[in-house]
């Protein structure tokens, strides 16, 4: 016996086999979120979480459990768009590739989820089609965050800023209809000059804001959620992650308001 044999099997005799978890996972870096939280907000640290895509590749369970350990605490999977290349669809509509695979994961790992679709909606026609597959793509799944629609795209630009808004506050009543806590996700210059947000039509609704200037944004509406960057690094994602934070406890009034599931019917 050698003398590292003998070591091994003193200290075996002393405290046991050792027997290295199956789950263990490398420590990762925690999230200080009183010194990342961005201008604007104040008091207690804002909760925090991200959003992804296909454009962030797989990301495996361990890799969603790495960013539970990092600090996040949820995440907005996309979930509808249009893209002619991936859709089989003659409207060119698909389902994110990484959607299902996501879902799954993240909510193994403990985070909360809610999901955005893309909007190239120029119509009530075109809203409809959009949110009756994300229905399906939603059809038994139970979200904690919210279901937000996703309004910048430049073709959206061709309607008048009235129409827009209009319809933008059609597809947000559709979602709630649909049984989910509705949201609306823009950036901070198309909101002021392409939408109406302090307006009638849009004031009832949750705003999640981008807004990547490093300074409170500029905006006289209130908003809720706070897209910040689009490269942020996660631990267990590879590439840049948009981040995002804010001061609601969206979970909590989800679950209170009974928002977590689609409706039977919708």
């Amino acid at each position: 016996m050698s003398f590292l044999e003998f070591l091994s099997s003193l200290f075996a005799g002393l405290f046991g086999p050792y027997h290295p978890s199956a789950d263990a996972s490398p420590e990762v870096p925690t999230v200080d979120t009183k010194a990342s939280a961005p201008p604007g907000w104040e008091g207690e640290p804002p909760y925090r979480y991200l959003d992804v895509s296909r454009w962030q590749g797989k990301i495996t369970l361990d890799g969603w459990r790495k960013v539970k350990a990092a600090g996040y605490k949820g995440v907005m999977l996309k979930t509808v768009s249009t893209n002619k290349k991936l859709s089989k669809r003659a409207d060119g509509l698909y389902i994110d590739p990484t959607f299902e695979t996501n879902y799954r994961n993240a909510r193994a790992a403990g985070l909360d989820v809610g999901v955005y679709y893309y909007t190239y909606a120029i119509s009530r026609t075109g809203a409809d089609k959009e949110l009756a597959l994300l229905s399906e793509a939603l059809r038994g799944k139970e979200l904690t965050l919210p279901v937000a629609v996703d309004v910048e795209d430049n073709k959206l630009k061709q309607l008048g800023k009235q129409a827009l808004t209009d319809l933008t506050a059609y597809a947000l009543a559709r979602i709630e209809a649909m049984g989910f806590y509705a949201q609306l996700y823009t950036y901070t210059s198309f909101a002021n000059s392409r939408l109406y947000m302090g307006g009638a039509a849009l004031k009832p609704y949750d705003v999640w804001l981008a807004d990547y200037t490093g300074k409170a944004p500029k905006v006289s509406f209130k908003y809720n959620a706070h897209q910040h960057t689009s490269k942020g690094s996660v631990p267990g994602i590879s590439g840049n992650v948009d981040l995002n934070v804010t001061t609601l406890n969206y979970p909590r009034i989800i679950r209170k308001k009974g928002l977590t599931r689609l409706r039977e019917g919708a």
